[in-house]
């Protein structure tokens, strides 16, 4: 028996990305079992719609972590592309509002990039800057009053279903697959690894720093921007707050599916697992009628118990 367990706990060391799963699996039953028609296909599409919001930033957030930085600005270009979308889409229809969101949100990626690199600054401080001066800028451009408009696209993909999953959620997975080749199969997801291990030995074997950079931070903003418009196509209303829930839930997800903030560790997979796990926990806790304060607190204990477990497991690798 020693022997299996033995084997089963080498097999874990030396997949990183099972974790997670083994996480939220457990989460899920907790669920199910104490709570009322939680396994449901009903309630598992609603969790399953909700949970893609936060995927998609949460799998544009692990780019840049896994080379080493930070992006917390997402809160504000989600924002930003539901404003920008509404306001376009408005007045010269929907296919115009979602090129000028997406542009908009990739010009947030490549500032950043370019504070980073450019003008040496720590990506935490460029980043919130940044989402600092976008919230700043909706606030005096719009004067605090939602955009609303209606853009068919994003309302079936935020709201239709095929064979009773939601479009939303197809997006995210193939929003994961694409960002999984691009991360861990691809060269330049291989070098943006090898910045997150160590940028000086990593320029010593040839990686473009500042192209890597540019790419993945670009890349960041674009996913938070495509939440945008999908939670915009939500609910047809652009809110200048909409996004604040992702700065940090896109931090914690990527951090609950095993990837180390210090970059350079870590697997997309692990993130699509954080943020189905951080999804059916809110939702856990709220059919519990446990306060907000609660909550805050359960789910801050529960985080800081799972890095134990992945600390301790990357000790054993």
């Amino acid at each position: 028996m020693s022997a299996w367990v033995g084997v089963g706990r080498r097999w874990v060391a030396g997949n990183r990305t099972v974790l997670p799963f083994l996480a939220l699996l457990l989460v899920w039953l907790v669920a199910a079992a104490t709570t009322g028609g939680f396994a449901s296909w009903a309630k598992t599409g609603y969790l399953m719609q909700t949970a893609s919001y936060l995927g998609i930033v949460g799998v544009g957030q692990t780019l840049v972590v896994m080379m080493g930085g930070i992006d917390l600005s997402v809160s504000g270009v989600v924002s930003l592309a539901a404003v920008v979308c509404a306001q376009v889409a408005g007045g010269y229809g929907g296919g115009a509002g979602i090129a000028a969101a997406l542009l908009a949100s990739a010009a947030v990626g490549a500032a950043n990039a370019f504070g980073i690199r450019a003008l040496r600054l720590p990506p935490l401080v460029m980043t919130l800057a940044s989402g600092t001066i976008i919230s700043g800028a909706l606030l005096v451009y719009t004067n605090g009053a939602p955009r609303s408009a209606s853009v068919g696209v994003l309302t079936s993909l935020a709201n239709d279903r095929v064979a009773g999953v939601p479009l939303a959620f197809l997006l995210w997975l193939v929003i994961g697959v694409v960002c999984l080749w691009l991360l861990h199969l691809s060269r330049l997801g291989r070098e943006a690894v090898a910045l997150g291990l160590s940028v000086p030995a990593s320029r010593i074997s040839g990686v473009s720093v500042p192209a890597t950079t540019y790419t993945m931070y670009i890349g960041c903003s674009v996913l938070a921007g495509v939440a945008g418009l999908v939670l915009f196509g939500f609910t047809g209303t652009s809110s200048l707050t909409m996004g604040d829930p992702y700065q940090l839930q896109s931090i914690a997800v990527v951090v609950l599916g095993g990837t180390s903030i210090l970059g350079g560790r870590g697997h997309v997979l692990g993130t699509v697992a954080g943020a189905l796990m951080l999804t059916v926990l809110t939702s856990m806790l709220q059919a519990w009628n446990l306060s907000q304060a609660a909550q805050q607190v359960f789910l801050g204990v529960l985080i800081i118990g799972l890095l134990l477990v992945y600390a301790r497991e990357g000790r054993t690798r």
